[in-house]
């Protein structure tokens, strides 16, 4: 891939740039804390009108499908259109779905306004990275993306908590719609250029990519199979092993809170350090982590205090994922790069919960534990060898 000119240093850039990062950052806190209350409300609406379990997964999976018809056309519409256009683009179709999903509330009508809600959503995810990325200059790119990270999962561990202060009938969904109005107008007020994605090679594929950074590309496949397994089934692992209902989801708090805290840390780190190497380090720590888990449950502080520190070093493998994918591609490749981490997350999501739960029918209610670990362990080798290669050269 020929060299482009890097991104100017955080501090010197213009303040439109400065502003555009900004809006970008907030705007996916928005739209996080909008996922983060509609995924767990449209499950509990259709429950309470009967719909089985398996149809609501179904409904689920109609929001998460468009992820693999979405992303190989994102890089093209990112060139075409330029970033801010396409995240206000998406913000507003996201609204729109919330709103008709709260005037017709049921099974069928969310089929389609799921799908199109996840449409935008994928749409908005690969641009604010990609957006993120050629902004942010490579010598603070990992504090820049350390705080887009806290601020994503800020946003999801904001949705359930909303839920509680406004109820669960369909008034959130108005609220969803509001915030994506807001962030829309706050992306409004950054700099509308395309160039950011015009320059660099342009002939390989999105799935070509992989092979070029496989550690950094594929670290949201394995990190969204382990991270939506741990969420999905946590709070049946802790009644498993002697905890309560209201222990287990508070434990999944606690998490939340870790992969908030520990993110800006990361990013400050890999801005110092060896990035592969950090990387390397938070897997092995990741495992150690949930290799310790069991032997502490159902001990409320001793579990908390761990899966602070498990999620928040895991979280950080998303979080070094992106920084990597900055600091490999450019230009043309670098919206094609974060279009594939987008669509490896919704694989990722996919497959991870089947599988770990197919482990817990195995061996209830350790078999989760397994399951992560062996994600992880199949992760371990990309950065691993990565790293080891870097220090020969």
């Amino acid at each position: 891939m020929p060299e482009t000119a890097q991104p100017p240093h955080i501090s010197t850039i213009n303040p439109h740039r400065k502003r555009s990062l900004w809006a970008a950052i907030i705007s996916m806190g928005m739209v996080n804390l909008s996922m983060g209350i509609a995924f767990p409300l449209t499950a509990l609406i259709l429950a309470r009108q009967g719909v089985e379990p398996g149809m609501i997964g179904l409904s689920t999976a109609a929001q998460a499908a468009p992820v693999f018809l979405v992303s190989p056309f994102a890089p093209r519409i990112m060139r075409h259109f330029g970033p801010a256009n396409v995240m206000i683009a998406g913000l507003l179709i996201s609204g729109a779905a919330f709103v008709l999903m709260a005037l017709y509330p049921g099974l069928l009508p969310w089929f389609p306004l799921r799908f199109l809600l996840g449409a935008a959503a994928t749409l908005l995810w690969a641009t604010s990275e990609a957006w993120i990325n050629a902004l942010a200059g490579d010598e603070r790119r990992g504090r820049v993306i350390g705080i887009y990270s806290a601020a994503a999962a800020s946003g999801f561990a904001l949705g359930p908590m909303t839920l509680v202060l406004l109820g669960t009938n369909v008034m959130p969904f108005y609220v969803g719609a509001g915030l994506m109005v807001i962030a829309a107008g706050i992306v409004a007020t950054a700099e509308r250029s395309r160039d950011h994605f015009s320059a660099g090679k342009t002939s390989s594929s999105m799935w070509q990519l992989v092979l070029i950074a496989p550690a950094a590309l594929l670290a949201n496949f394995f990190f969204a199979a382990a991270q939506d397994s741990l969420i999905t089934f946590f709070p049946l692992y802790a009644i498993g092993t002697g905890m309560t209902e209201a222990a287990g989801l508070a434990l999944l708090t606690i998490a939340a809170l870790g992969a908030i805290v520990i993110q800006p840390a990361i990013g400050i780190l890999a801005d110092r350090v060896n990035r592969l190497g950090l990387l390397t380090g938070l897997v092995v720590a990741t495992l150690a982590g949930y290799v310790f888990l069991p032997f502490i449950m159902p001990g409320l502080i001793a579990a908390g205090v761990t899966l602070f520190l498990i999620v928040g070093f895991a979280s950080g493998i998303f979080t070094l994922g992106m920084v990597l994918v900055g600091e490999r591609f450019r230009g043309a490749e670098l919206a094609g790069a974060s279009a594939f981490s987008t669509a490896m997350w919704g694989m990722g999501a996919i497959a991870g919960a089947p599988f770990a739960g197919a482990a817990m029918q195995l061996w209830n209610p350790h078999g989760l534990i397994v399951a992560v670990l062996l994600i992880f362990l199949a992760y371990l080798p990309f950065p691993l060898v990565a790293w080891l290669r870097a220090r020969k050269i």
